[in-house]
């Protein structure tokens, strides 16, 4: 349902008091809440959100209501983290990377999202269930977000999958990206780029089309779903996703924190069971949109190209470059910094032995194109929710309000 409030009847309902805190589901008067959505209700990356809250509309025996507001007509995305906080809204993902002085660690904890797998199903889930699992223990990270009013369920959830070149020529080699100009979207890329031998380039997404076509850049540094959405393999036709560059790492999903302290117990705990669920629904979602867009862009003549060994080798010095710098130069709050790091690595070590072992997301593949030319198939999702449920639902909500 697309619901669009203004005036005196907007500011009535954004300030509307929450209902008292009941001691349980049975006693608590319906709720209704407001989720703010970034994308239309036929986004791919929409309905995962309102199957959840479909959910908990059921669990809940119609207690929770959600009313959602589409395609930023709530609040826009710079402005998404800020409005959770005050309460404009009471549920919904937010990108704490608008506000970098406002939550340092947040922007701290996304300089490490650093692919290491060349099989990019594997990678984009390992990705995703190791930085939701690190972040879960990240007390900083989510004392900030309380601080700011939000209680993260999701403290973290990347679903983009890594960064790579997509350039009109081919891009395997270092030798023939030398003096190439690529389009970047901020410091992080702009220096992956920089040690590439690539001119950085800023411009805003909703230009690079135009600037492929044009020649003002041969490059552009993204993610597949992205490529794909904005139309980009009409002018690059070699991308290079296994030199494996940074990923954006910084979606929360979570409640304004007032709203999440009125609900009682028993429903906070079936809001823990259906967010496991939520999560692995998102990852699905992602992926199959990531499959088609592979697909899509094979036919339209699109050619994955892998990194070279001095390639490989270059982006890989970067990278520790950038590990040891987040150990000297990590936010005050963060207690051990070196720890954390270690942390991280070790638990995309552990999330990539169960996907790849017990959950069927193994497989040789070196590139999208390469699986799709083995006829890959993704796996099947249906167990995932028991495994994040165990290892990182539970044991981040007993730590939480």
């Amino acid at each position: 349902m697309k619901i669009m409030m203004t005036g005196a009847v907007l500011t009535a309902a954004l300030f509307a008091p929450l209902a008292v805190s009941a001691e349980t589901l049975a006693d608590m008067k319906p709720m209704t809440l407001r989720v703010a959505s970034l994308y239309g209700p036929d986004n791919w990356f929409t309905a995962p959100m309102e199957a959840f809250t479909a959910r908990l509309e059921k669990r809940s025996g119609g207690k929770l209501k959600f009313e959602y507001y589409y395609a930023g007509s709530l609040v826009p995305a710079q402005e998404l983290t800020s409005g959770l906080g005050a309460g404009l809204f009471d549920f919904g993902f937010v990108l704490p990377a608008y506000e970098p002085a406002k939550f340092s660690v947040d922007e701290w904890q996304g300089s490490l999202a650093i692919p290491s797998e060349q099989n990019p199903i594997l990678e984009v889930a390992t990705a995703a269930l190791a930085g939701y699992e690190w972040n879960a223990g990240l007390t900083a990270h989510t004392q900030q977000l309380l601080d700011a009013g939000i209680m993260p369920v999701m403290p973290s959830f990347s679903i983009t999958g890594p960064y790579g070149l997509l350039c009109k020529e081919d891009n395997s080699s270092l030798s023939e990206l030398a003096g190439k100009r690529s389009r970047v979207a901020g410091e992080t890329w702009t220096k992956e780029a920089q040690n590439l031998g690539l001119t950085p380039v800023a411009l805003p997404i909703t230009e690079v089309y135009q600037a492929f076509q044009s020649g003002v850049i041969d490059c552009w540094m993204g993610g597949l779903a992205d490529a794909g959405a904005n139309g980009f393999f009409d002018h690059g036709k070699y991308f290079n996703l296994g030199m494996g560059l940074t990923a954006y790492a910084q979606a929360v999903y979570g409640f304004n924190l007032e709203t999440w302290n009125a609900f009682p117990q028993d429903l906070k705990e079936i809001i823990w069971d259906e967010t496991a669920q939520y999560a692995s629904e998102l990852l699905e979602a992602a992926l199959r949109q990531q499959l088609r867009a592979a697909k899509s862009s094979i036919e339209s003549g699109v050619v994955y190209t892998t990194p070279d060994a001095d390639m490989r080798q270059k982006v890989d010095a970067h990278h520790d470059a950038v590990r040891a710098d987040a150990v000297a130069t990590s936010p005050a709050e963060v207690a051990d910094p070196a720890r954390e790091v270690a942390r991280l690595t070790e638990l995309r070590a552990k999330w990539r032995g169960l996907l790849s072992d017990n959950l069927g997301f193994g497989g040789d593949y070196t590139s999208w194109g390469d699986f799709v030319a083995k006829g890959g198939e993704l796996p099947d999702f249906a167990p995932l929710k028991a495994q994040i449920l165990a290892e990182i639902v539970t044991p981040y909500s007993a730590t939480q309000p």
